[in-house]
């Protein structure tokens, strides 16, 4: 299992609080470690769907949500792979209007191997727009849109957070062929397009 550090910000005591979370998320009962199934398969818990109907999310995250443990994630751009070919081409997705986006999350606290207590986070999903069906993707990451938005995903009442997550303005968003070693994590050896440097 890959571990990746990512920044987050989410909200103690009503101050905002910058930390670095690993990712993916680790439920509270989890002890650290990832979760797994009645099968003793390993759970995959980078992202947190969205679901319209019943719980807003999958047992894993409700503890995170019922306690309000939402983060922000400044990301300036991410890739995503069109699963309609093979292989599977990496585009990266970036904002066309804002230096950075925002990505909702939920967050867990856990005790590492040092003993040192941390946070873990997973990013909240939600249907893709016109931009990512069209290179082949079935989810997108709920991004705030500004500001305001931000200040609410950390603090509003529930039912008015969950109105936060939707889909990203087409107008918005760009997409740009990636070469395949994006994959790898901390791969410092590939050329990327200028504008995702910018």
């Amino acid at each position: 299992m890959v571990w990746e550090t990512l920044p987050a910000i989410y909200v103690e005591n009503g101050v905002d609080c910058p930390t670095e979370a690993s990712w993916p998320f680790l439920p509270h009962w989890a002890r650290g470690q990832l979760p797994r199934n009645k099968h003793g398969k390993l759970l995959s818990t980078a992202n947190a769907r969205l679901r319209r109907q019943g719980q807003p999310f999958a047992p894993s995250y409700m503890g995170a949500w019922s306690n309000d443990f939402r983060v922000l994630i400044p990301v300036s751009w991410f890739y995503e792979f069109d699963s309609r070919v093979r292989p599977q081409i990496p585009y990266a997705v970036f904002p066309l209007h804002a230096p950075f986006w925002m990505l909702c999350g939920l967050a867990s606290r856990f005790t590492s191997a040092d003993g040192v207590q941390r946070i873990s986070v997973s990013i909240i999903t939600v249907e893709p727009n016109d931009i990512l069906k069209s290179v082949g993707h079935h989810r997108s990451p709920a991004i705030i849109r500004n500001p305001a938005e931000a200040e609410n995903w950390l603090r509003a009442p529930k039912q008015e957070a969950l109105t936060l997550l939707r889909s990203f303005p087409d107008e918005s968003m760009g997409v740009e062929q990636v070469p395949m070693g994006v994959k790898i994590p901390g791969n410092q050896n590939i050329q990327l397009p200028e504008r995702l440097y910018q």
